[in-house]
């Protein structure tokens, strides 16, 4: 059975989100990804509308994978995806998107939660792991 994961990021991410989601379909991986790319201000007036069409994609996902730079961590979107996640008793895990220490920060709802390097064999591992906890209940 697939795993729909939801994948949490700020748009400066995109081209890697994007490598990230070819990598891991020629991987041969049984992965559904969706996303809701938000490039409105977390304090809009439309953030109550956006917010439920993410909450819907969340709802219909297994787990959510915060894939994070430099400057994700104050994403309010990046944080509102995680923890509704958590707050709809989901999984998190987080994939950091550069090894050279420009990462100093990571998004605070991924503080208790599996945060790895990009390396599809071990992401898609922590994924199957977290899908089956989850699905246990």
């Amino acid at each position: 059975m697939a795993v729909r994961t939801f994948l949490s990021f700020v748009e400066e991410d995109l081209n890697l989100v994007n490598l990230f989601r070819g990598q891991a379909r020629n991987a041969n991986c049984d992965l559904e990804f969706s996303d809701y790319s938000v490039k409105i201000p977390f304090d809009s007036t439309n953030a109550d509308y956006i917010g439920r069409g993410i909450r819907d994609q969340i709802k219909l996902s297994t787990l959510t994978i915060c894939l994070y730079g430099p400057s994700t961590y104050s994403s309010q979107w990046v944080n509102w995806e995680l923890n509704k996640t958590l707050e709809l008793g989901k999984p998190i895990m987080g994939v950091y998107l550069y090894a050279d220490g420009r990462i100093k920060y990571y998004p605070s709802p991924l503080k208790d939660w599996p945060r790895v390097k990009w390396d599809i064999p071990l992401i898609v591992a922590t994924i199957e792991k977290l899908a089956t906890n989850y699905r246990r209940g």
